[in-house]
């Protein structure tokens, strides 16, 4: 696979455990050093918003983690939302077979938030990405047949898009990246406005097809 020419100016840390998020930046041939979270996600509050409480978990990941040299740290979530309901990861089967259940054939939202900090100064950028998710209409023994023959447990809202003709997804609208979890489009842009790597010439909605195609070519799964 050939990678995307990206000059970079600085390494940064990326702190994530996520191998979809960490495979994403891979492919744009971004350098990169993989840090460790310090402590659990925060949990979301009384009417704090689907958008709000995302960023707000975002911001919290670059700001506690094992980072110690790197300038920059990235950090990014994932949340699915439904009628203002905040999904985030099971955290056994049982909560996954309701998670699926509550989502089937409806529409719903898979929100992403990435958060750039500089640690010289302290500031914090972030941007969101919002998609549009329907589901197929599963019967029961469908739903409990997804949950046993895939990895969901580290997924929001118990499924992933990547899954092909196996996953829930009926269609979907807006970037197909954001519902896998890392909008490339953001990172490239936040990356840009912090001066960690040059602008590029290739469309940020070019980059995301070539991820994709990648994806579908050489039976990426992240």
């Amino acid at each position: 696979m050939n990678k995307i020419q990206i000059k970079q100016n600085k390494k940064f840390g990326l702190a994530s455990k996520s191998p979809r998020r960490i495979e994403l930046s891979k492919m744009l041939g971004l350098s990169f050093e993989i840090l460790n979270s310090s402590d659990a996600e925060p949990k979301p509050v009384l009417n704090e918003s689907p958008v709000d409480y995302v960023i707000r978990a975002s911001e919290f990941k670059v700001k506690n983690n094992d980072n110690i040299l790197n300038e920059f740290v990235i950090a990014s979530d994932t949340i699915v939302s439904l009628e203002k309901e905040i999904l985030g990861k099971p955290i056994n089967k049982k909560i996954a077979i309701d998670m699926i259940t509550k989502l089937n054939n409806k529409t719903h939202f898979v929100i992403t938030a990435i958060s750039v900090l500089n640690t010289n100064n302290k500031s914090i950028t972030s941007l969101v990405k919002k998609s549009k998710v329907k589901f197929k209409n599963w019967n029961n023994s469908q739903i409990y047949k997804y949950i046993e023959n895939n990895d969901i447990l580290d997924k929001a809202g118990a499924y992933a898009i990547q899954d092909n003709n196996n996953s829930p997804v009926e269609d979907y609208t807006g970037c197909k990246l954001n519902i896998v979890g890392l909008p490339v489009c953001n990172l490239i842009e936040l990356l840009i406005s912090n001066q960690v790597i040059e602008k590029t010439n290739l469309p940020k909605n070019n980059i995301c097809k070539l991820i994709e195609s990648w994806q579908e070519r050489e039976g990426s799964n992240p």
